[in-house]
């Protein structure tokens, strides 16, 4: 897992406490909200300075891109992108719901204050997501000395992690037990996550991966904007929770088939100085 992926979900911890200063009458959501912009500016001045490309030889030889057009339609052509892409989207729906919705369900099912359930809905998750990411992509990284579908596997039991973590928050009737469920589906989904991105570098040109991750960025960004809208108008509804879990987890169990149908591509000769990520 990045630094930078490290970082947010360190920063959606430190938001979780943000209940407790909306409740306290002397701070407010107001300030949280400032406080957490501030907290983003001061962390892309480092990042300014600090970040640097990899300094190239003069003699490498790099293919040129090609347009826009060209690019996606290699990138569509290639039948493993495609299941990436539906790999990538299908848990987002759960990944969004879990973590727009949680502390709201957690407040309302357990009838306890906006500060503990900001807190038991991020805090857990998240540290577990960071620590799930570390174990996951030194798993993978050690696959794959013996195969190279290493990281596909590792994702894979991710994602079999994730699935009895949705049910069981689902089902939960203490609190206790829903953290418990919901540090299972971080550990789940930081191996999941921190391999999305190597996966692509086995499946995509060198110069297609920017575009290839910025097509998964926006159909599972939106496919999980469109889940948050659903889950709020079926709760409306007084859908069961155990339900609606269980739709979204039905939606992660199909993409672990997904994911084992995806083939790397044949490991390629790079020029000296491009980023090998596979």
């Amino acid at each position: 897992m990045g630094i930078h992926q490290t970082a947010i979900h360190v920063g959606v911890m430190a938001g979780g406490f943000s209940g407790y200063v909306a409740e306290a009458p002397d701070l407010g959501w107001r300030f949280a909200f400032s406080a957490s912009g501030l907290a983003g500016v001061a962390y892309a001045i480092p990042l300014l300075f600090l970040l640097r490309n990899p300094v190239q030889s003069s003699d490498a030889v790099l293919e040129k891109p090609g347009s826009p057009f060209s690019a996606f339609r290699e990138l569509f052509r290639n039948p493993s992108f495609i299941l990436l892409v539906l790999y990538f989207t299908l848990p987002a729906l759960a990944g969004w719901i879990v973590k727009d919705w949680m502390p709201a369900i957690l407040k309302q099912r357990f009838s306890i204050g906006q500060g503990k359930a900001g807190v038991s809905a991020t805090f857990y998750v998240n540290l577990a997501t960071v620590l799930g990411g570390l174990a996951g992509g030194w798993l993978a990284d050690r696959w794959m000395r013996r195969s190279k579908r290493g990281r596909i596997f590792t994702s894979a039991i991710g994602m079999t992690f994730i699935v009895p973590a949705l049910l069981g928050v689902g089902m939960a009737g203490e609190l206790g037990t829903a953290v418990g469920f919901l540090i299972l589906f971080g550990l789940g989904w930081g191996a999941f996550d921190c391999n999305n991105m190597p996966i692509l570098c086995q499946v995509a040109r060198p110069h297609l991966r920017a575009t290839g991750y910025g097509i998964m960025n926006l159909v599972s960004i939106s496919w999980g904007g469109f889940a948050d809208w659903t889950f709020g108008a079926l709760r409306d509804r007084h859908v069961p929770l155990i339900t609606l879990f269980g739709l979204v987890a039905g939606a992660a169990a199909v993409s672990i088939v997904l994911v084992l149908f995806i083939r790397p591509r044949a490991t390629e000769t790079v020029a000296e100085g491009e980023l090998v990520c596979h």
